[in-house]
């Protein structure tokens, strides 16, 4: 996230000319890793366990706590909205023109203090910092948004790969399937 705001970087990928542009290509490819982020971390707590009050998945944690980072970012560069007391209209608010201000300042402090904390072996200090980034409230997060995060889950996607044939007249024709579990035996199948 800290490295993305360099926009020399996303000139090797083909993003912009290297200069800054928060308003070009590069600046919609920072934004929307910037938002997709700040998604991950809001999903992330459907891996979070609220009898055991343990993580699932070990980088869901950290999106959750690179998330917290954004929200304790200075001057509002990531806020959670809602109108409804029942959260059904929650919604991630990224100020797009904090990104290289604010945002990457969350974000460098944050892996800084891991940094640190790892580089002087400081299990004790890490652990807790950690620990407080991606400690789950169980009246918040735990209950409130992990519901509504819950409610709106999406089935996970299933990429089934297409296969090529070459048939009597030397041509080569395409094959695709239907993204089910079905389709994906079937083109498993035609692959011999």
């Amino acid at each position: 996230m800290h490295l993305s705001c360099e926009f020399s970087a996303l000139k090797i990928f083909g993003f912009g000319n290297g200069s800054i542009d928060m308003d070009g290509e590069a600046g919609d490819v920072l934004y929307t890793s910037y938002l997709s982020m700040a998604r991950a971390g809001l999903t992330s707590v459907e891996f979070w366990d609220p009898k055991s009050q343990k993580w699932g998945q070990p980088h869901c944690q950290a999106r959750f706590a690179i998330l917290k980072a954004f929200l304790a970012a200075e001057g509002g560069f990531c806020t959670l909205q809602y109108k409804n007391d029942d959260m059904s209209d929650l919604t991630i608010k990224l100020d797009r023109s904090k990104i290289l201000t604010s945002g990457r300042k969350a974000v460098a402090d944050f892996l800084q203090k891991l940094h640190i904390c790892k580089s002087t072996a400081d299990f004790e200090e890490g652990s807790k910092f950690f620990g407080e980034m991606s400690s789950v409230g169980l009246e918040y997060w735990g209950s409130k948004v992990r519901n509504i995060v819950l409610k709106n889950k999406q089935p996970r996607k299933v990429f089934v790969q297409a296969n090529t044939f070459l048939n009597e007249a030397g041509k080569v024709s395409l094959k695709e399937y239907d993204a089910t579990l079905e389709g994906m035996i079937e083109s498993f199948a035609d692959r011999d």
